[in-house]
């Protein structure tokens, strides 16, 4: 072989081993890289989930500060804090709403039940048309 033959195959050998050497930097380089983005992630998740922990007992302390906000005493009490002035009604007062039967013409009035004042209202029953 002469001398040009072998700086041509050494020149080849070099250039293959020199494109190896970069490509498997470049794999791990890339591996490095998305190693720290999918810690990155991860941590993210963790915090959310921390996150939507918090949020879900705040929302539990919420809805039980509001339960206790619509019992009867709570209401009456605010509704004294801010002197709105408003009472219970007398039964007198409650009108009744019947309803109407089809192929009845509906009666322009409102009429009241002659129930005894104890007895519990009736319920109001809401016909929707189809």
């Amino acid at each position: 072989m002469s001398t040009k033959n072998r700086s041509e195959i050494r020149l080849g050998t070099i250039v293959r081993a020199l494109l190896g050497s970069a490509l498997i930097g470049t794999l791990g380089f890339l591996w490095i890289l998305q190693s720290r983005a999918h810690q990155r992630l991860q941590d993210q998740i963790s915090q959310i989930r921390t996150q939507c922990t918090v949020l879900e007992r705040s929302i539990g302390r919420d809805q039980q500060e509001i339960e206790k906000l619509l019992t009867r005493p709570a209401l009456i009490r605010r509704i004294q804090e801010l002197r709105l002035g408003l009472t219970n009604i007398a039964y007198r007062q409650v009108i009744h709403v019947t309803n109407q039967s089809p192929g009845i013409s509906p009666n322009s009035e409102l009429t009241r039940n002659n129930t005894h004042p104890t007895a519990p209202a009736p319920p109001l029953a809401v016909a929707i048309p189809r």
